[in-house]
């Protein structure tokens, strides 16, 4: 492909991916002027802006937004570095030694189908129902994600490369570093990102165990009181953060991984 080739490729999918969530909102805000759906349950996007901007003015349930959004932050930002980076030390060590591997193999597997919600009335009897519990069981899931991908972009690394390494006199270290490392990025950073959906997720559950701050806690509170336009603008927030990280880490695994993709 040349470059004008590439380049025009390039504008067709930033156009298409511009164009797809606009007439998504064209469509819903037919469907809500022609009345097809009650307020209630779909309210037009018009609306949802104006509590939007109300929140952004006067805020909500007397905490202003950014504090909700700064809260929610927070927990997932601590909740997620640590578990990304604890998960990726052990998912390296697990591809690298059997004996690790054995160890870590039967409890990791034992957790990792069950449904974080499913732990939620373990961690409050735990932890309580304050900041530990929701940042443990947001850690709990990234750790689990990460450990499964970086084990399995270790043991992608081809042999006839860890041989070659070997056979030039590489030591432990050094395979490591310029073979088994480069092969297990690529999954790395896709469970970064696996892994940060999954955070968000989480962490709007945990916030409805209680509390006063965070968007979890606006979504359910405005809920409660049937103020639709206010719980789809608590959504659309936690999406749009969604949408911004995973943009964000895409672009830092194109950077990172520069070779994908170019074998």
């Amino acid at each position: 492909m040349t470059r004008s080739e590439a380049r025009r490729a390039r504008l067709r999918y930033v156009l298409v991916a511009t164009l797809s969530p606009l007439a998504i909102l064209a469509l819903w805000a037919l469907v809500a002027w022609r009345g097809l759906a009650s307020p209630i349950i779909l309210p037009p996007p018009s609306a949802i802006w104006t509590s939007f901007l109300d929140m952004a003015a006067n805020g909500y349930s007397g905490v202003p937004l950014w504090t909700h959004v700064a809260a929610s932050l927070a927990r997932v930002s601590v909740a997620y570095v640590a578990g990304a980076a604890l998960g990726v030390a052990l998912g390296l060590l697990r591809g690298r030694s059997a004996l690790i591997d054995a160890v870590l193999l039967a409890p990791s597997e034992l957790l990792r189908p069950i449904p974080p919600l499913g732990l939620i009335p373990l961690f409050i009897l735990w932890f309580g129902v304050g900041e530990t519990s929701k940042v443990l069981l947001i850690f709990l899931s990234v750790l689990l994600i990460m450990m499964v991908n970086a084990q399995a972009g270790v043991r992608a690394a081809s042999l006839d490369s860890l041989r070659a390494a070997q056979s030039m006199g590489a030591n432990r270290w050094q395979v490591f570093r310029f073979v088994v490392l480069p092969s297990a990025l690529p999954q790395i950073m896709t469970g970064l990102r696996v892994a940060m959906g999954t955070a968000l997720t989480i962490l709007v559950a945990s916030e409805l165990l209680g509390g006063d701050r965070g968007l979890g806690f606006l979504i359910l509170d405005a809920s409660s009181f049937f103020r639709t336009t206010y719980v789809f603008a608590g959504v659309a927030l936690i999406g749009l953060i969604g949408l911004a990280t995973d943009r964000g880490l895409a672009w830092a695994g194109r950077r990172i991984v520069h070779w994908e993709g170019r074998r």
